[in-house]
């Protein structure tokens, strides 16, 4: 990520077929996180604030400098979440979160613009509902305002967990839990006993996450290969030994 890539020429997409059917709305609501403990009664009330949208890969979501006015939630595919960095021209990754999870949550707590870009890492559907709405919405309902709160209250603890690892914890011991949490997020365990983590991974994005280098995270990576930890093969990584890998974690 040394340059501004050509996203920020892609134009956004919104769903262009005529409203969805309520019944759809529903069954799409049912699949996010914060939605799937609620009752039907519940999901039917707030299913006409949400809007679908879908968007190619690499096609922002909102960017930084946009108003705060929206809350977002994946439905299908995956998002980046990227600050740009006001010392050099890129974008340092922050996180890239999985279907499920809602996102642009710095909404309902904070005013002024965005400080922060959402970008679809593949092709990625989202329903999203304005800011007001949705701040109404947590005052009704109790159940909803309790899985905001702790979703917020876990992202600030992974939060703070990463800032203490990046000061006490080398680079070699950062690597193994970034993959150790890549492979409980998006791990799918293989006839092999292995774990498969599903999201291609380019050494610089994992560098970001991590807080390194690219030519470090190489190093490294071909260490774990090695030491027969791991594989990679097309930028995916197969976890063959997560006991010994969390043991170095």
């Amino acid at each position: 990520m040394n340059s501004p890539d050509p996203i920020w020429q892609e134009e956004r997409v919104t769903l262009s077929a005529p409203v969805l059917q309520r019944a759809k709305k529903l069954e799409i609501l049912k699949q996010l996180d914060v939605c799937r403990q609620l009752d039907a009664l519940t999901l039917q009330h707030l299913a006409p604030y949400f809007v679908v949208q879908t968007f190619a890969r690499r096609v922002p979501i909102y960017r930084a400098g946009e108003p705060r006015d929206a809350v977002y939630g994946i439905v299908q595919g995956h998002v980046k979440i990227l600050r740009d960095n006001r010392q050099e021209p890129r974008r340092t990754l922050l996180d890239i979160l999985p279907p499920g999870t809602i996102f642009g949550e710095d909404a309902l707590y904070a005013s002024g613009q965005r400080n922060r870009t959402a970008i679809a890492y593949d092709a990625v559907t989202v329903v999203r509902i304005a800011k007001a709405d949705f701040q109404r919405l947590l005052g009704e309902y109790p159940a909803l305002y309790g899985h905001v709160f702790q979703i917020v209250g876990e992202r600030l603890a992974r939060a703070e967990s990463k800032v203490q690892d990046l000061s006490l914890d080398g680079i070699a011991r950062r690597l193994s839990k970034f993959l150790v949490e890549m492979a409980s997020r998006y791990g799918t365990v293989q006839e092999s006993g292995g774990v498969l983590i599903s999201l291609r991974l380019p050494h610089r994005e994992i560098a970001d996450l991590v807080g390194s280098t690219r030519e470090s995270v190489t190093m490294h990576l071909n260490d774990l290969r090695r030491q027969r930890l791991i594989d990679i093969s097309d930028r995916r990584i197969l976890i063959t030994d997560l006991a010994s890998l969390t043991a170095q974690s």
